[in-house]
């Protein structure tokens, strides 16, 4: 149950404005980024939903509106404008949003000094290494991008793996581990690719 600051009224859900006197009012406690966009807290999500939500809610939300308001406003409306674009960078990104609901869960993957053993992929990860070393050395700048345009297919199909795995409805209880390897994997693989692109700029230049 939550209570307004202002009217001390008392509202079952908290809410971005009071829905009896309209005062904006703090994120509360059981606020997580799906809530305060207004989205199922879930991985598949519509992309144009998302966005949708996120303008409408930054237009209510923006500090511009409540420049002439008491300052206890002003303060909340960064706060919850903040908030809300944190929300919004998070799930648009599917592997921060998976990231996050793992977290919900109980699991930070990107907790300092957090790994997750995934033997399989630590022979994939030299060969990479050693791809790039070759084509750096060679100064192979088409190589270079091509070895790019591999590890974005990669982030693909990881993305498509991480979705069926958040399909099963005991994903919480069964595969936050494998789908933590999977999230890992994609760091490593945006590693590549940002690696590989800074490499081909510099060969070309």
């Amino acid at each position: 149950m939550a209570h307004c600051w202002s009217c001390k009224a008392q509202e079952e859900q908290q809410t971005p404005f009071c829905p009896s006197c309209q005062k904006i009012q703090p994120v509360g406690r059981t606020e997580d980024y799906f809530s305060l966009l207004g989205l199922p807290r879930q991985f598949a999500l519509d992309p144009a939903e998302l966005d949708r939500n996120f303008r409408t809610l930054s237009r209510s939300l923006h500090p511009d509106r409540f420049a002439k308001a008491e300052a206890r406003e002003r303060r909340l409306s960064l706060e919850r404008a903040t908030r809300l674009n944190d929300a919004h960078r998070y799930l648009k990104d599917w592997r921060l949003r998976a990231a996050y609901l793992l977290k919900l869960a109980g699991t930070d993957v990107f907790a300092e000094g957090r790994t997750f053993a995934d033997p399989q992929f630590l022979e994939e990860q030299l060969e990479w290494r050693e791809d790039m070393a070759l084509a750096q050395s060679d100064r192979d700048a088409a190589g270079l991008r091509d070895i790019a345009a591999r590890a974005r297919a990669r982030l693909q199909a990881l993305e498509t793996e991480v979705a069926r795995c958040f399909e099963d409805d005991h994903w919480f209880s069964e595969l936050v581990i494998e789908i933590a390897r999977l999230l890992s994997r994609a760091r490593y693989y945006d590693h590549i690719i940002a690696d590989a692109e800074r490499a081909s700029a510099a060969v070309a230049s």
